[in-house]
């Protein structure tokens, strides 16, 4: 309590942020120590706030009453201690002019979502209706409200991005990820600091969380660029949080065709090796490999959120194999090499363990043609695909990717 005090009379944002921290492991112990003598202390019958000006001293022994909380393991009670710290957090966030209050309010809003998660989960032990994490969105939308204001000093801003990141972080726990859109906007507006004077730290957060919005939305290419970005930017040592990124930029970048270097590929064999079966499959064009890793593989990606977004992998690899037919079949009949029979196609797929009818056959390469991932056209009296004399197979990424909605 006298470091906090300490920290307050000589605005040492910094301090303070490390003191308020649920995870602050001096302010756990002394809790517990206390708690040992007097089991039922209470921070409000203490005194332990006196000396220290309004609305800190309300602020404190709320915070205070949180680590006791948490110490009993009541972890409900511990989020209604931490919400009624708020308000007076943010009043003297409102009132003094010092931009030094930004690296407490980092705490404030970290705190309120982690015992918000867990008092979550006790309510669901206990049978009983979830809720605090939805409440917890909503409080911290007073938190980015007040920090965008920045009464005083236009650098209190600096606490809005942070807020942003812990915000989207509970909207994808809660899958109400609508709720993200207005968030993007006003970082995305002139109202918001210019998005370099934030932390890397919080920039490399953010530009995951935006990377994964769009692999939701279906904009591969942004979601390719904001994950390369915070992979880029992320700390060299910071292995777990490079390991997330991956997770969501490999199945991106294999989409769009983009194969895992061989770098990434010797540092993070443990992370890649789901996913290299699967880019082995898209470079070689086997599709029955293809079908036997997403198989074996199919409760880790669905748990990782990336199955559906691997799966989409199908057309690339029929797309692949049927290259392979082509220069086959463009060495052996020059003349005709525009002209590819299906049924050659068809045996390529049953080499690699792939069994089907003709009528199942022209319905892909329809809808390889149909998706840009070749050019021509089919010959169903024939069963033959005409395809493009010089550009055959473009790129992928001209691919079309998404299914079209009404």
């Amino acid at each position: 309590v006298g470091s906090v005090a300490a920290s307050i009379r000589q605005e040492n944002g910094f301090k303070l942020r490390e003191l308020l921290s649920l995870r602050y492991e001096q302010s756990r112990r002394a809790v517990a120590t206390v708690l040992s003598q007097q089991p039922h202390w209470r921070a409000s019958s203490g005194g332990v706030s006196r000396g220290l000006v309004s609305p800190w001293d309300e602020f404190l022994e709320c915070h205070l009453s949180t680590l006791v909380c948490l110490e009993k393991g009541q972890y409900v009670e511990a989020y209604e201690s931490a919400i009624a710290g708020l308000q007076p957090f943010l009043k003297v966030f409102r009132e003094d002019q010092g931009s030094w209050l930004v690296h407490p309010m980092y705490s404030v809003v970290h705190n309120l979502r982690d015992v918000a998660e867990k008092g979550d989960d006790q309510l669901k032990v206990q049978g009983k209706k979830q809720g605090k994490l939805v409440d917890c969105g909503d409080q911290l939308r007073k938190c980015f409200s007040v920090s965008l204001q920045a009464p005083g000093n236009k650098d209190k801003k600096l606490a809005a991005l942070d807020i942003v990141n812990v915000s989207i972080k509970i909207y994808f726990k809660l899958n109400t990820l609508r709720l993200c859109k207005n968030l993007i906007r006003t970082v995305e507006s002139k109202q918001f600091p210019p998005f370099d004077v934030f932390p890397v730290s919080q920039r490399v957060t953010y530009r995951f969380y935006l990377g994964r919005l769009a692999v939701f939305d279906e904009k591969y290419e942004d979601a390719q660029e904001s994950l390369e970005y915070a992979l880029l930017h992320c700390h060299k040592n910071a292995k777990k949080n490079k390991a997330l990124i991956l997770k969501y930029l490999i199945p991106v970048g294999l989409l769009l065709g983009k194969l895992p270097s061989s770098q990434l590929s010797q540092h993070y064999s443990d992370i890649l090796a789901p996913y290299m079966p699967i880019a082995d499959s898209l470079k070689s064009g086997n599709i029955g490999t293809f079908y036997d890793s997403m198989k074996k593989q199919r409760n880790r990606l669905i748990r990782d959120g990336t199955y559906l977004l691997l799966e989409k992998l199908q057309a690339a690899v029929y797309r692949r194999l049927l290259r392979k037919v082509w220069l086959i079949h463009a060495q052996q009949d020059q003349a005709k090499a525009a002209q590819i029979p299906l049924v050659y196609f068809q045996k390529a797929l049953q080499v690699a363990g792939v069994d089907i009818e003709m009528d199942e056959i022209e319905c892909i390469a329809a809808n390889l043609i149909a998706r840009k991932y070749v050019k021509g056209y089919i010959s169903h009296k024939l069963k033959v695909m005409v395809v493009h004399k010089t550009s055959p197979f473009p790129p992928l990424t001209e691919a079309i990717l998404v299914d079209d909605t009404v």
